[in-house]
């Protein structure tokens, strides 16, 4: 398997995120929200598994998708989408760390139309 660059600077990304994370680890509460429903957060883990849990997903997937992409059955994964993937997962745990730190975030409003965005570039990006 070889990364692209894209993939490599996603992957930068998501560390950043995570030590970004790991600077506020003083400020943060206990127990990280990590999932939001409409009455507000409802699932919640260690701290610092919530820093490293979603950067560490998103390393993964950039892996496991440049792994498939260099299969001989598949139509490939655009070089660049692990870093979008990237860019995307860091928005959101931003957003979700800024929850924690007490910042009267309300992350569906901010994660919602992000996510449409990234579904609708990632369709259009596959048709282009």
């Amino acid at each position: 398997m070889r990364l692209t660059r894209a993939d490599i600077v996603g992957i930068a990304v998501l560390g950043a995120t995570a030590l970004v994370g790991l600077v506020f680890l003083p400020s943060l509460p206990d127990q990280f929200a990590i999932h939001f429903g409409m009455d507000g957060a409802d699932s919640f883990v260690s701290t610092p598994v919530g820093l490293f849990l979603l950067p560490a997903i998103g390393i993964v997937t950039i892996v496991l998708l440049r792994s498939v992409s260099e299969m001989k059955e598949t139509g490939g994964v655009s070089g660049s989408y692990g870093f979008a993937l990237a860019l995307f997962l860091a928005y959101v745990q931003g957003v979700v760390l800024a929850w924690n730190l007490g910042f009267g975030v309300d992350v569906s409003l901010f994660v919602l139309p992000a996510t449409a965005v990234f579904v609708a570039v990632s369709f259009a990006a596959k048709t282009w």
